[in-house]
């Protein structure tokens, strides 16, 4: 459960107000009146707790749980334990989600500046934004209502950061435009210098990065994440795009709206990720690829040519799935009957 130590609680909201939520309703006969303090998972909830079932694979726990309601698809309701209050949701994992964020809403900001925090005189700040200990607010840097700066933060030269954004200790900003509802977690670095050289033994040439880092809305940047500026053209990150920790972006490189990408990927330049792709942990992206809008790639797959979209790959190198599972079945049993004339 929620340590109370760390998370704030609302509530308690009757059932009726839970199901004023998006996509959820009042299953037929269920109290609107009965009140729920907390959520928790089918097997820890107890009386006043609302959990959720999105899995058949807990169907047993949902047979015991002691939860007084339950988000749940209508199809529960043949084998609904006895005294169990149900909220119907098509999605009950994107439902509960909604209701837990009812009872535990994200920190908004207090509207405290720090008085160690340096703000040039040039920057723009919004009202209600908070900044905290240490940060820095560079020349015309613009800062948007109700954005919360955490301690050590950078945001530099002339970047401009949209609403309600939260940008949490040590995150260092550059050569940035960033929209509203932005999350980015400590450490991330966005706009430094892409890897852009031309080669040669005599000493390596840089080659001056001379665009920007352009982030939509609702999108979440992870911890130690890095995004790098664009060489001339910009890097882009779509609207609702949500990018893990440990995660490199190189120069140029264009993500579409809705993308998910795991931790500790690779994103070599000038690549574009269509909308709504799927990216597991540890992939390693060459450049100047296409993976199609929703393509999804497994973890730990190393992707040196274009994905068509919808297509799922996998492997090193990657190549559809099935194709890949195929291939590894038939080189184990190629290696075990190889082996047995050894053994």
């Amino acid at each position: 459960m929620p340590d109370p130590h760390f998370y704030d609680k609302a509530g308690p909201f009757t059932l009726g107000e839970l199901a004023e939520l998006p996509d959820i309703e009042l299953a037929e006969n269920v109290d609107p009146e009965l009140l729920i303090s907390d959520v928790k998972p089918l097997d820890q909830a107890g009386q006043g707790d609302i959990t959720f079932l999105s899995n058949p694979k807990y169907a047993g726990a949902f047979k015991l749980t002691k939860a007084s309601a339950c988000i749940a698809s209508r199809k529960v309701l043949d084998y609904l334990p006895a005294g169990l209050s149900i909220l119907i949701a098509e999605d009950p994992y994107k439902a509960y989600a909604r209701v837990a964020a009812k009872f535990y809403a994200s920190a908004k900001s207090n509207g405290k500046i720090h008085p160690t925090a340096i703000i040039a005189s040039s920057a723009v700040i919004g009202a209600g934004v908070a900044i905290g200990p240490y940060a820095v607010i560079e020349e015309r840097a613009e800062i948007g209502a109700g954005t919360v700066i955490g301690p050590h933060v950078v945001i530099g030269e002339g970047v401009r950061l949209g609403s309600q954004c939260r940008v949490d200790a040590g995150a260092v900003l550059n050569y940035c435009f960033v929209g509203d509802n932005v999350a980015i977690y400590t450490g991330a670095r966005i706009g430094q210098e892409g890897f852009g050289f031309a080669p040669d033994p005599a000493g390596h040439v840089k080659i001056p990065q001379l665009g920007r880092v352009i982030i939509g809305s609702h999108v979440e940047i992870g911890a130690n994440t890095a995004i790098d500026r664009g060489a001339g053209p910009d890097t882009r990150i779509g609207d609702n795009t949500w990018i893990d920790n440990l995660v490199q972006v190189g120069h140029n490189v264009v993500i579409g709206k809705g993308v998910i990408i795991a931790a500790q990927t690779g994103i070599s330049g000038s690549t574009e990720i269509e909308d709504y792709a799927v990216i597991g942990g540890q992939v390693g992206l060459a450049g100047h690829i296409k993976i199609g809008r929703a393509a999804q790639i497994s973890a730990k797959s190393g992707v040196i040519s274009s994905i068509p979209p919808g297509e799922i790959y996998a492997g090193y190198p990657a190549r559809p799935r099935k194709q890949f599972f195929r291939q590894m079945a038939t080189l184990g049993k190629l290696s075990r009957s190889k082996g047995s004339k050894n053994d």
